[in-house]
């Protein structure tokens, strides 16, 4: 940008956009007045800088009027995907708000939203170390244990493998349960507890769910409202 053009940006264009934008243009999210005008401000310079590598004369007016109905339709000098959730635009045209992952979900202000709808599956960062130490173990064990490993990871019973091996479910339970000891020598005691407990985080959401339903169904069969007040106390 020439110096000329930014003069005229910061004496003709500016002066437009500080006193129109906080009266025209209404912010959303976490905006604010003062953000709309830094940011229409930029979308001028971007219209004033393209104006003169075009060879165009630029018109402060026209500059300022074009960047003030940007920022007023929702565009902004980052981007105007209005696909995006996040951006201005998609919350112009949509009623929903956007809210904070952290806000309570409900009257209980210990859940939130990120709580209730956690999923109950494992991160892939997880399921990848997982896989590593599982592929280690099995390069430990010799080929009847890892086949019978691999057949009752496909969801064969103990009699469908002991009819492969021709031999009887006995002798499979009993190598069942040397790959059992396999498995805690290669990754400690408590694997084989741990892979069936259920996480501290999802533990303390069951709890919290089940607090709240307990709450509501005994204070909701409680007639009498200073009992009722009294019980509400008690859970709170």
């Amino acid at each position: 940008m020439s110096p000329s053009a930014a003069l005229m940006l910061e004496k003709e264009i500016y002066p437009i956009i500080r006193n129109t934008i906080p009266r025209t243009a209404r912010p959303m999210g976490s905006e604010d007045p003062e953000e709309l005008v830094q940011d229409a401000t930029a979308s001028a310079a971007e219209m004033l800088e393209a104006m003169e590598k075009a060879g165009k004369e630029p018109l402060p007016h026209s500059i300022a009027y074009y960047s003030i109905q940007r920022t007023k339709s929702g565009r902004r000098s980052y981007g105007d995907i209005r696909t995006d959730v996040m951006s201005p635009g998609f919350q112009m045209d949509h009623d929903g708000p956007v809210c904070s992952m952290q806000e309570p979900a409900g009257d209980d202000e210990e859940l939130t939203i990120s709580d209730a709808i956690a999923s109950k599956s494992e991160d892939t960062a997880t399921k990848v170390l997982r896989a590593l130490d599982w592929d280690a173990f099995l390069d430990t064990l010799d080929a009847r244990k890892r086949r019978i490993v691999e057949e009752m990871m496909m969801g064969f019973g103990t009699g469908d493998i002991a009819r492969l091996f021709s031999v009887s479910a006995a002798r499979i339970t009993q190598i069942k349960r040397e790959i059992a000891q396999d498995i805690k020598e290669f990754m400690g005691d408590s694997i084989l507890m741990d892979a069936g407990q259920e996480s501290v985080w999802e533990r303390d959401i069951r709890c919290l769910r089940e607090r709240n339903e307990w709450r509501h169904m005994k204070v909701d069969r409680i007639d009498d409202p200073e009992q009722a007040n009294i019980s509400q106390a008690i859970f709170e």
